[in-house]
């Protein structure tokens, strides 16, 4: 997912108040360019992952980034001390976890099988996954913009699908199929994550929760991890290196982005890393977006800004 999809996103608190800095409003150009800057990164690390992706599994993939997003996760809360959770809230960091782990798994293994924009494309339902989820389980009151794009998203999804289940009986046409429910599924589940920071960011700092995040599913992945694991070469460390540093930065300017500036201004940013999959997708992998896959696209970011009209 933009990998908003590999990290924690903006929470409704986050994106609702803007901060102030001496009672005057930050430079919103600066806070645009902090949110596309975040988008660009995100990209940056799904494009690292994909470049291993022909010599290591998901499970592996999975199990180096969040290796990778501990090594500055853990400095940064050693630096802050910022205080850890009650006893009772540690079920809702453990479910978030787990959906977080499911999510990057799942998507992972769907960047082993599709073009990137394609994969990056169907990861941009994860905002209409959350408002439908936010009806389901936190009973708020949709709109009827809501509905209008839920339509629209659904549309994009199935103009994604419609060529590659047409091409299932050609070579690598089910793997597609496969990756694009591997991408939809974890949209999914990442859309729970982010249900689930609505409440845990008004009780845990970012550090505490950055740290949780990557801790918790590098313990629960250790295990099957181990059981996978394929041999690395020393040339492989500084590109996992670089995932950690990406997913890590891409956190830290988006958060900042959403606390100084309206989330309804900030969060289009986000589909400039339509251009970034589009760019390194051909740069390092050769690939062209089709016309099904840029009109897919066109259709879910449209749904997506919708949303901002509630």
């Amino acid at each position: 997912m933009p990998s908003t999809a590999t990290t924690t996103s903006p929470t409704p608190s986050e994106k609702s108040t803007p901060a102030t800095t001496g009672g005057k409003q930050p430079n919103a150009a600066l806070a645009l360019g902090a949110a596309a800057l975040a988008a660009a990164l995100f990209i940056g690390m799904d494009a690292s992952v994909k470049s291993l992706a022909h010599r290591f599994d998901a499970l592996q993939l999975t199990f180096l980034r969040f290796a990778a997003g501990s090594l500055f996760a853990l400095p940064l809360w050693l630096w802050f001390r910022t205080p850890m959770p009650a006893r009772a809230h540690w079920r809702l960091h453990a479910l978030r976890s787990v959906l977080l782990l499911m999510a990057l798994l799942l998507w992972f293994h769907s960047l082993t099988l599709l073009p990137l924009v394609q994969a990056v494309a169907m990861a941009y339902t994860a905002p209409l996954f959350i408002s439908l989820l936010a009806m389901l389980l936190l009973r708020e009151r949709p709109s009827r913009w809501i509905w209008v794009a839920l339509a629209l998203g659904a549309t994009g999804a199935a103009v994604s699908l419609w060529p590659e289940w047409r091409a299932s009986n050609t070579p690598g046409g089910a793997a597609r199929l496969v990756g694009l429910g591997a991408a939809a599924v974890s949209t999914v589940c990442y859309a729970g994550v982010v249900i689930l920071a609505r409440h845990q960011a008004q009780r845990d700092s970012l550090w505490t929760i950055l740290l949780i995040q990557n801790l918790l599913p590098l313990l629960l992945l250790a295990a099957p991890a181990a059981l996978r694991w394929q041999p690395m070469l020393a040339t492989d460390m500084p590109l996992v290196v670089l995932i950690g540093a990406l997913a890590t930065g891409g956190l830290l300017c988006i958060t900042w982005a959403f606390t100084h500036i309206e989330a309804s201004r900030a969060a289009p940013m986000e589909y400039t890393g339509l251009v970034w999959a589009a760019l390194l997708g051909y740069s390092l992998f050769g690939e062209i977006p089709t016309v099904w896959t840029l009109s897919s696209a066109a259709l879910i970011i449209l749904g997506c800004l919708l949303l901002m009209r509630r």
